[in-house]
């Protein structure tokens, strides 16, 4: 190839790159300005991909360009990326309009009032008949993202008195496909993301809308995400106000619980747990102390 891709881009973009693995390297992208591990560069190949604004090329395809030819290509870029973010950005906007002008989740929380199999669902899940009503957690017979038309469990995700999404849980889906948001297009967010309000000394970080809903019931403020991996970087500054955040997913999960603390500027800590925190509370009959032993003794990052 000639050049270094790594040495190449850094000094083209005046970005920073960081080994993830192998022959891949990330940081923020040059093109969107997205995050600090959006933007992929492989070190053997030579290509170069942003997984937010989709800007992708080849490092030495453009080696033998006069500057003011590169310049161009890279101008170029950058206006395809702002393109991209600015028609995904109205996307976004449309569908959460229609999410925050939405009742859906109203009407499959009183479906419980007919099927009462599903209060036992939640039951047997470890929520209280309060818990169930302050979540508004219910049931829809006939799922709306699934075309085979299976039932649901639902979880409305509410964030400053508004609706952004209802999650589907559904019922017969093997566990890659279970969760499901109502509507394609939606943000990523928090779930519980009105305790990062809250007048607390530490926060934890669980992983799923059940278990924070599980957490939270035994008494520990907590935000959800929605999948281990889903973490935006963008996120860390919410936390500032926490002296402490203890990320506690589960157990299978410790590489990405370290990686999600390390952006905490030294006040993240990893709870190292030896099972799921509701199986733990739920199926094992964990305490409150138990817990916060859990908490107590997360371990630095």
């Amino acid at each position: 190839m000639g050049i270094d891709p790594v040495t190449e881009a850094e000094r083209r973009w005046h970005i920073q790159l960081k080994r993830k693995s192998g022959d891949e390297y990330v940081g923020p992208c040059p093109f969107c300005n997205a995050g600090e591990d959006r933007f992929h560069v492989w070190q053997d190949r030579g290509n170069y991909w942003c997984r937010q604004c989709d800007a992708k090329g080849w490092l030495d395809e453009d080696k033998d360009l006069s500057d003011h030819e590169r310049r161009i290509r890279e101008l170029e870029a950058r206006q395809r990326a702002v393109e991209r973010k600015q028609a995904e950005h109205e996307q976004r906007l449309s569908v959460l309009e229609r999410m925050h002008a939405s009742n859906d989740h109203l009407r499959y929380f009183h479906n419980m009032e007919v099927h009462t199999e599903a209060i036992e669902y939640w039951d047997s899940q470890g929520m209280t008949l309060q818990t169930i009503d302050d979540y508004l957690l219910g049931y829809c017979p006939r799922c709306p993202t699934d075309n085979r038309g299976r039932p649901s469990y639902t979880i409305p995700v509410m964030a400053y008195g508004k609706l952004w999404n209802i999650r589907h849980r559904l019922i017969g889906a093997d566990n890659s496909d279970k969760y499901r948001p109502h509507l394609a297009g939606l943000p990523a967010m928090l779930f519980n993301a009105d305790n990062l309000a809250r007048d607390t000394d530490t926060m934890l970080i669980v992983e799923g809308e059940k278990k924070s809903i599980v957490v939270a019931q035994t008494g520990f403020p907590n935000v959800a995400l929605m999948g281990k991996s889903g973490f935006q970087p963008e996120w860390a500054r919410k936390f500032a106000r926490f002296n402490t955040v203890v990320v506690a997913l589960d157990p299978d999960a410790e590489a990405q619980a370290v990686e999600i603390a390390s952006q905490f500027k030294g006040r993240g800590r990893v709870a190292l747990l030896p099972g799921k925190v509701d199986d733990l509370i739920v199926q094992f009959g964990a305490s409150r102390e138990d817990i916060e032993w859990f908490i107590r003794m997360a371990r630095p990052i």
